[in-house]
């Protein structure tokens, strides 16, 4: 039987899972596991930078209260703005030798081949996904896509979306920095305090993502009877323990990727992420042959980023 040509055909197949490529990205990450649930994964079109609209300040100047003819505040008010979060990219090329070809000559052995290799690929962006969404988007030499340490830092006054938070004060995420390592007998009183100044009416945390330690002694603080989870996350394999109705989750173990000695409490109304409509874990093209080698490669691709669109409500514990 002839060699299958290998690029048509792993090609036509990548296109065909990219919904299924999407899906192994999200499954074993909990921050896309959750965006995708909650709707908070959107494609966009194109644009120089990825741009959302944010609320200036706290309230509007123009309130007042009043009597009878008494004239009204009606003043212009810059009350919007936005923040603009840059485009990232990423690719992950899927190759295989002209001596592989031959070697799995037919065309079961090439889609079983193709198979692997396309699994491996998966598990390669859901992995450099997962740790991009903890980073700061200073990875890869700024190339990465910029995480929960950039949206959700540890340092005040910071610049984000092109806001400096250190002039726009109101564009500051929250956060606790203790005198040494919580212990079991103070890190519930220490994450009440933080849970209480990032919550506003309904607005409030609904996702705390802590490191090893942090969940360890959050753990080992309660009593066996107070212990209780998220169904829905529990479900989908993430282990967790509920803290006044959200849910905490450990998300540095074996390839985890949470900072170590930091708990997240966020608001997962207010960060999105982003992908564009034409490279969301696409195939670039058919196959792709260099001049000088007897191979074929074929490049699964993708461009985004996250994006926060109110800090304030976010915010971080760490020692």
């Amino acid at each position: 039987m002839a060699n299958p040509n290998w690029g048509e055909m792993v090609t036509a197949t990548l296109a065909h899972r990219r919904k299924k490529t999407a899906d192994a990205i999200s499954k074993n990450n909990i921050l896309m596991h959750e965006m995708r649930r909650r709707g908070r994964q959107k494609t966009i079109g194109g644009g120089r930078t990825i741009s959302t609209p944010i609320m200036v300040g706290v309230e509007n100047a123009n309130f007042q209260w009043y009597v009878g003819r008494e004239a009204l505040n009606i003043a212009g008010q810059e009350v919007l703005t936005s923040a603009e979060i840059p485009w990232k990219q990423y690719a992950c090329g899927v190759s295989i030798s002209g001596l592989e070809m031959l070697m799995n000559d037919g065309e079961e052995q090439v889609i079983d081949m193709m198979a692997a290799r396309v699994q491996h690929a998966e598990k390669t962006i859901v992995n450099q996904m997962h740790q991009s969404a903890h980073g700061d988007g200073t990875g890869a030499g700024g190339k990465e896509f910029g995480g929960l340490k950039l949206m959700v830092g540890e340092t005040p006054g910071a610049t984000y979306g092109g806001i400096n938070s250190g002039v726009s004060v109101w564009w500051d995420n929250q956060r606790s920095i203790l005198g040494a390592a919580p212990l079991t007998s103070n890190i519930y009183a220490s994450m009440l305090e933080l849970y209480l100044r990032t919550s506003r009416g309904t607005d409030k945390p609904n996702l705390i993502v802590s490191d090893n330690s942090y969940y360890a002694t959050f753990s080992g603080g309660l009593q066996a009877q107070q212990r209780f989870m998220d169904k829905n996350l529990a479900s989908a394999g993430f282990q967790n323990i509920m803290f006044e109705m959200v849910p905490v989750v450990a998300d540095g173990g074996m390839g985890g990727f949470a900072e170590a000695g930091a708990m997240r409490f966020l608001n997962l109304d207010t960060i999105e992420i982003i992908m564009h409509k034409k490279r969301n874990n696409v195939v670039l093209g058919g196959p792709r042959r260099p001049l000088t080698e007897d191979s074929d490669t074929v490049v699964i691709a993708g461009m985004g980023n996250w994006i926060c669109n109110n800090r304030m409500l976010n915010a971080v514990l760490t020692h």
